[in-house]
């Protein structure tokens, strides 16, 4: 009599769990999409809650494809998993607002970041190339067009070989140069 109490009382628990936990999944799926857009990048704000504000980002990318918000919540996931080193999720987000989103204002920017994510974070210097040359042609007058054209150029080489640093830091030079011969 008391085992079947013990079973009666486990199992009345175990349904009443299970039924708060579906209320608190269900309550999040019919969050509107201002809710989810809100508290989504207000959590990514902080370290300690942003693995709660990515998935209600990711669920509004889900349901609210047509939200005008969504390839900024796309550039959002997609630049927070390059943070965290996860590169897979990373690639698969940006590539995404490019198939999806091509038009947008953040289509460009996810295409560049992808290309200085390959050069940067992975050291793949043929994809880097690869979407680098893409985005120039895709965006020539992009206000990062010349930030890719650098980049392109000077793929594989440690910063302090680059040409635009070589530039600057001649121009110091004669600057400093030129300083020094002037009579006090």
């Amino acid at each position: 009599m008391e085992k079947k109490m013990i079973l009666k009382t486990t199992a009345m628990s175990f349904l009443a769990v299970a039924f708060f936990v579906s209320a608190a999944f269900l309550s999040g799926c019919a969050k509107s999409p201002d809710k989810l857009y809100t508290e989504g990048k207000t959590l990514i704000q902080k370290k300690e809650t942003e693995a709660q504000g990515m998935q209600l980002l990711e669920s509004f990318e889900k349901k609210f494809p047509k939200d005008p918000r969504t390839p900024e919540v796309i550039l959002a996931i997609a630049t927070i998993n390059q943070s965290e080193k996860k590169f897979k999720e990373a690639e698969a987000a940006y590539n995404r607002l490019q198939e999806k989103y091509p038009k947008s204002a953040e289509a460009y920017k996810g295409m560049f970041l992808l290309g200085y994510m390959y050069y940067e974070d992975m050291k793949d210097t043929e994809r880097a190339k690869a979407v680098l040359n893409k985005f120039i042609t895709a965006y020539p007058d992009s206000g990062l067009t010349v930030s890719a054209k650098v980049l392109l150029e000077n793929v594989g080489l440690p910063v302090e070989q680059w040409s635009i640093v070589k530039n600057i830091v001649s121009d110091q030079s004669k600057e400093a140069g030129e300083t020094a011969a002037k009579p006090k």
